[in-house]
């Protein structure tokens, strides 16, 4: 189980997801890498899932190979599939191929008008709406992130870092879809038994929060990187630590490739040299 949600703001569309892949048929889960469940197809169409995972991606890669894709034709293939699926395999498709659109998929039925939805647990997703966080104080760095898209990346990182669901864990991967391209947004922080929410604190402030928590298996630091060309489904997740980076690039490999011994600034390079090469590939 998963859990993806997505918020519509303005002509904005964020989308937070996790990347633990379960199996109530196997001894162990595969948190990290897990996989990516949100998948930037191409600048204007990103497609996520919950659910069951290799036909998921089988389903997106149809449509990623597909050269008259558009978003109707998109809609309809994943409602085949959802259909083919019922129960077990659920979308949510952001689009901007001509106006701002949000839809749902499950069990083989289209949602579509709401600001905000969520597929995945239900345990999660409950849990994800008691949480409230305020923005106060929080100043945009470039002025066009609004009060209510901090709000929901902030419960989101909140959920992740104290919710009681068993199934959900992992990475935090945060997308963005906008009228001018579809991207994942590069980010790092501190995983620990306290969570620090986006903007909550000073720089001092949260230095000292990771200093008291550098205490072994409690905490970790991360980065999540994105390349530098919007429209490429390609992110990495970086331990700092362990010195490890793993490349998710779910359109062409099913599993996260894993990069050892390798410095941050060299990991952030070879993700956006693999963004811009796809771009250069693709045109």
């Amino acid at each position: 189980m998963t859990i993806v949600a997505a918020k519509r703001c303005g002509d904005r569309i964020v989308v937070m997801s996790d990347t633990m892949i379960s199996d109530s048929n196997l001894t162990r889960n595969n948190i990290l890498p897990g996989r990516l469940k949100t998948v930037v197809v191409n600048k204007w169409l990103t497609i996520s899932y919950a659910g069951l995972s290799t036909q998921a991606i089988d389903a997106v890669r149809t449509i990623y190979t597909n050269p008259g894709t558009t978003t109707e034709t998109a809609l309809k293939y994943l409602l085949e599939v959802s259909c083919r699926h019922r129960s077990k395999l659920d979308f949510l498709v952001c689009s901007h191929e001509f106006e701002t659109r949000l839809c749902k998929i499950s069990n083989g039925k289209l949602f579509e008008g709401a600001k905000t939805y969520w597929i995945g647990s239900s345990e999660a997703a409950s849990e994800l709406s008691r949480i409230k966080v305020s923005a106060d104080g929080f100043d945009a760095p470039f002025g066009h992130i609004s009060s209510e898209e901090v709000e929901f990346k902030n419960a989101f990182h909140d959920f992740m870092g104290h919710n009681n669901c068993e199934e959900i864990g992992g990475a935090i991967v945060d997308c963005l879809c906008s009228p001018k391209g579809h991207c994942y947004n590069s980010h790092a922080g501190v995983f620990s038994w306290e969570a620090i929410p986006l903007g909550a604190e000073s720089p001092g402030e949260q230095e000292e929060r990771k200093r008291r928590n550098k205490t072994g298996i409690s905490y970790y630091q991360y980065h999540v990187l994105s390349p530098s060309v919007r429209g490429q489904g390609i992110v990495g997740f970086y331990l700092s630590q362990a010195r490890t980076g793993f490349i998710y690039d779910p359109l062409h490999y099913d599993e996260a490739m894993r990069v050892y011994s390798v410095g941050l600034k060299e990991f952030s390079d070879l993700i956006d040299y693999a963004g811009k090469a796809l771009a250069r590939k693709h045109g």
